[in-house]
């Protein structure tokens, strides 16, 4: 449970980011999709930052098992999660005719 509770704080962070993202611009996508979105964006960014900051795949673990309880990962979550739902809805969003 322990290995699993810094990825769920990352994905409801990141799924809040992906609100807040759809809030500031709209995306064309539903409330669900950005949602999820934002989940996934949460999810991978904060990985990301550990792997190019900590040095490799090692040290993203590491900052995974130390938990996302820090400022920083928190805040990478929501940019990640914003980030999340705007890629999507710049892939995958409505079109206007």
């Amino acid at each position: 449970m322990e290995s699993l509770l810094p990825l769920i704080i990352n994905a409801v962070l990141g799924g809040g980011g992906g609100f807040i993202g759809n809030m500031i611009k709209k995306n064309g996508m539903s409330l669900v999709a950005n949602l999820l979105s934002g989940a996934v964006g949460g999810s991978i960014l904060p990985q990301i930052m550990g792997m190019v900051m900590g040095g490799g795949a090692d040290a993203a673990g590491a900052a995974a098992e130390a938990g996302a309880m820090d400022p920083m990962s928190m805040v990478s979550a929501l940019v990640g999660g914003g980030a999340g739902s705007m890629l999507a809805g710049l892939l995958g969003g409505k079109k206007e005719a």
